[in-house]
């Protein structure tokens, strides 16, 4: 019963996804689920499956009614009902019926394969050839891991890109200022570098707070947007966040970048945005997470970049998480949901701007274009060619991981 229950729960915002964080959970979608749901229950305890599954479609079919705004917020209702039908089908003995609806959810998004694998609800189906077939094709959507496996090798003699990443000098007028306005210096400490970068990503994880709904500002800086999240009483996305964390390492005199980490999936528009920050004494990008306070670490305490969080996940070697990451102070982050889960669906690909300095991404007249590196693995790629020029960016491609993350003014 649990994992039919869980799976139920999860057609509303109450059991979404952390990351997404949707502001409210709708009114209208919450008093319809929590009427269908105590009849659900009522039938499932009692093993009236044909009640339960009555249940189930005529929630779906208010969910269909209700305005396209909402529909438009909870894209997994309709995947998650059809999967739930599925399972109540299969434990009253209609296989032929729950193969259809797990069909119908496989084809309308559904992607928890880990829940599929080990969902006892579903036994009566495995042996079934049907089922086996879409189980291969929830997992070329939803086993994370699997899908980096087969991601394929980059080629570092691509040399298809020729621009090189810049960054931006801690003597440039409006980065003193900022450190000067914020005491920078103070926050940073007198630790040694390590020590410094984790204090700066504490703050920024304090000083602004996350809001995967909010709209971008139009000044995409961190003081314009640290501004804006007092005067508002709001949170910012991931970029924005990250975004105030590479301007805060840069004002410090540490080179960063901010780096979009995307999935595989072109349907699914959940991507996150990270910071890395160049350390000399490591002499690599270190992994610097302002919306989770997140750093990451091998089995010994060697703390990681991409790369290597990327590399070790599809090997399946030890990842250690900081004990402290959590989401707004609210929620704590583990390993399992923030890289076995997360970062993984999100890993698949990764972008980044290729000037690094402040106020790089507000468009205005008289703006350049926005250029953009896209790091592709094998011969997967987003784009048409190696560069495509749109009215607002630039955009490259290449396959050549050790030009894309060379050391500064390399």
């Amino acid at each position: 019963m649990r994992k039919v229950v869980a799976a139920f729960l999860m057609i509303t915002g109450i059991a979404f996804s952390a990351f997404s964080q949707p502001a409210t959970v709708s009114a209208e979608l919450e008093q319809a689920y929590r009427a269908s749901y105590q009849l659900f229950m009522d039938a499932y305890k009692q093993k009236d499956y044909v009640t339960a599954e009555t249940e189930l479609i005529k929630f779906r079919n208010k969910f269909i009614g209700m305005p396209a705004s909402i529909q438009r917020n909870y894209p997994g209702v309709i995947a998650n009902q059809y999967y739930c039908l599925s399972c109540v089908n299969a434990l009253n003995g209609n296989k032929n019926k729950a193969i259809l609806y797990l069909d119908s959810a496989a084809r309308n998004g559904y992607s928890n394969y880990k829940n599929m694998l080990t969902d006892t609800d579903l036994n009566g189906l495995r042996e079934e050839k049907r089922f086996k077939i879409i189980l291969q094709q929830i997992r070329e959507k939803g086993d994370y891991g699997y899908i980096l496996q087969k991601s394929g090798a980059y080629n570092r003699k691509d040399k298809r890109v020729a621009v090189k990443f810049t960054y931006q000098d801690s003597n440039a007028p409006e980065l003193v200022k900022f450190r000067k306005q914020y005491k920078l210096d103070s926050v940073g400490g007198n630790g040694d570098e390590i020590s410094r970068f984790k204090n700066l990503l504490l703050w920024v994880h304090h000083v602004v707070s996350h809001d995967g709904n909010s709209n971008n500002p139009i000044h995409k800086n961190a003081v314009d947007l640290i501004d804006i999240c007092k005067k508002e009483n709001r949170g910012v996305n991931c970029r924005m966040m990250a975004t105030v964390l590479r301007d805060t390492y840069q004002a410090m005199g540490f080179k960063s970048r901010t780096v979009t980490c995307m999935p595989k999936d072109t349907a699914d528009f959940d991507c996150h945005v990270i910071t890395v920050v160049w350390s000399e004494t490591k002499n690599k990008w270190l992994w610097m997470d302002p919306t989770f306070n997140a750093y990451v670490s091998d089995a010994k305490g060697t703390l990681l970049n991409v790369e290597e969080v990327r590399a070790k996940l599809i090997t399946g070697e030890p990842l250690v998480l900081n004990e402290d990451a959590n989401w707004n102070n609210k929620t704590k982050k583990t390993k399992e949901d923030y890289l076995d889960y997360y970062m993984s669906k999100n890993l698949y690909w990764i972008n980044c701007d290729v000037k690094n300095e402040w106020d790089v991404e507000t468009r205005g007249i008289g703006k350049p274009l926005l250029e953009i590196v896209h790091l592709y693995p094998g011969g997967f790629t987003r784009i048409k060619g190696n560069k495509v020029i749109s009215k607002s960016d630039i955009t490259y491609a290449t396959n050549n991981v050790a030009d894309f993350w060379a050391k500064p003014g390399s």
